[in-house]
């Protein structure tokens, strides 16, 4: 065995013993009835739910953040509203459709309460997911009350992944402040909290343009459409060829959003361990 292959297998078993310690974070979700009319619905939307969080997983660990998701319950329930602000608003009253939404959570272990619609209106445009919010203390990433978004079902594992960000501490970013200036996008965390682009705002793709999973769908205004959309969280220590002309896919300073997930993991895991006041 020469010393290329010995140093290849130290870095799997590193890298395999970093995940096996990842702070473990329960997801419960929500389901729209919609999706769960049939028994054989229900399994199929069990079984991509399930995929979605392992593609979230992936997203983890090739971005070097040390969570790991689990799903540890699937509600089918009447979700009453389709616009993004009411159904947020259903979610953190506990209403139509989310009656006992924070019990269930504790009682179920979820650290998170995600959920998941067939339809999904945003500023009278379909649109594919909101967060409670950006939360931006320690306090706040920490209280169960402020743990839920919903999500266009279509929307997939990406959109997951930007708007349990967001409940995470993690905000857009520079290039999207700058597209949108005075919005807020790169209030968050920590300065360095945030996802990570490169390009303007001129709508059209030229070489070296990208931008990570917390750009998401702002990455539209960038090239005009999401094809440079990263399946990563922002990390400078990463090197990749789709990241930019220096192949440097984050900044320390304004993009290390892996930095500030593996900062706060142990928050984001302890929500179950927090009773509520229901």
């Amino acid at each position: 065995m020469n010393w290329r292959t010995i140093a290849l297998v130290l870095s799997l078993v590193f890298c395999g013993a970093s995940w096996s310690f990842a702070e473990t974070i329960g997801i419960r979700f929500v389901v729209n009835h919609d999706l769960g009319i049939t028994e054989a619905q229900r399994i199929n939307t069990r079984n991509q739910l399930s995929a979605y969080v392992d593609e979230l997983n992936g997203y983890y660990r090739n971005s070097e953040v040390t969570l790991k998701a689990e799903i540890v319950q699937i509600e089918f329930a009447k979700i009453e509203a389709v616009d993004d602000i009411r159904i947020i608003e259903d979610m953190r009253h506990e209403r139509n459709g989310f009656e006992l939404m924070l019990k269930k959570a504790y009682d179920s272990g979820a650290d998170y309460t995600i959920a998941i619609t067939n339809k999904l209106m945003m500023r009278g445009k379909p649109g594919c997911g909101r967060a409670f919010a950006v939360n931006q203390t320690v306090e706040e990433i920490s209280d169960p009350r402020r743990a839920f978004a919903v999500v266009n079902f279509v929307c997939g594992a990406h959109t997951i992944a930007h708007e349990l960000g967001h409940l995470m501490g993690l905000n857009h970013g520079t290039l999207v402040s700058s597209c949108y200036p005075g919005k807020g996008h790169t209030s968050a965390i920590a300065p360095y909290a945030n996802g990570y682009a490169e390009g303007n705002c001129d709508g059209k793709p030229q070489p070296g343009e990208f931008g990570d999973i917390m750009v998401g769908g702002y990455m539209r205004d960038v090239i005009g459409n999401s094809k440079g959309n990263l399946p990563i969280f922002s990390n400078p220590k990463i090197r990749d060829d789709r990241c930019g002309k220096n192949k440097m896919c984050g900044d320390p300073a304004i993009g290390d959003a892996a930095r500030a997930l593996n900062e706060n993991a142990h928050y984001f895991a302890s929500h179950k361990k927090q009773p509520p006041a229901f």
